[in-house]
């Protein structure tokens, strides 16, 4: 079922479409919420919360972009609000993973001399000891595999700000993946 009858499915009390829908998308949310540094005691909460939303805002979903993005955008700004509610410190985002596809991106001059699975032990290794906003902003582009356009949308941060904040995220994994390489290899 494509996304536009899904939407419109849903909007004609069809229970099933809903579910269809939490089943397509809750792999999206549950990543986006948990890469944005939300404790496991509370991802399956705010999951529900963010699902009840994308339910009830349905009808604000004016089908001008992919249901994803919207969905994701909601998800976005349920965990912002969740974590501002937990007193966690968030600061705004224009001041600012499996790593399969990282790694082979960002790191392929470092870790050209080992092997795939080490490399991505390594680039993963390095991703958790990124900011909870870049490993999401990581997620987004690399993983989920929204375009620049998609994450502005999303974070409602101009698309210069998500260029320049994904260039610095790349970096500080660069960074973090020289250190993690030569405190294993160094040995």
């Amino acid at each position: 079922m494509d996304d536009k009858t899904l939407v419109l499915q849903i909007k004609k009390g069809n229970s099933h479409a809903f579910e269809f829908l939490v089943s397509k998308y809750q792999k999206l949310v549950f990543h986006m919420i948990w890469k944005m540094g939300i404790s496991e005691s509370d991802v399956e909460d705010v999951a529900q919360e963010i699902f009840i939303k994308i339910y009830q805002q349905l009808d604000s979903f004016r089908m001008e972009s992919k249901l994803s993005t919207w969905i994701a955008s909601v998800a976005w700004r349920s965990a912002v609000d969740f974590l501002r509610k937990k007193k966690v410190f968030f600061t705004e985002y224009d001041d600012i993973v499996e790593g399969q596809n990282i790694s082979l991106f960002v790191v392929d001059d470092i870790l050209s001399n080992i092997e795939l699975s080490e490399r991505r032990e390594l680039v993963s290794a390095a991703l958790t000891q990124l900011s909870p906003k870049d490993q999401t902003l990581m997620n987004l582009f690399y993983l989920e595999e929204f375009s620049y356009n998609e994450i502005s949308e999303i974070t409602e941060l101009p698309l210069g700000s998500v260029k320049s904040a994904l260039s610095r995220a790349r970096s500080r994994l660069k960074e973090k993946v020289d250190r993690v390489y030569d405190k294993e290899f160094s040995k």
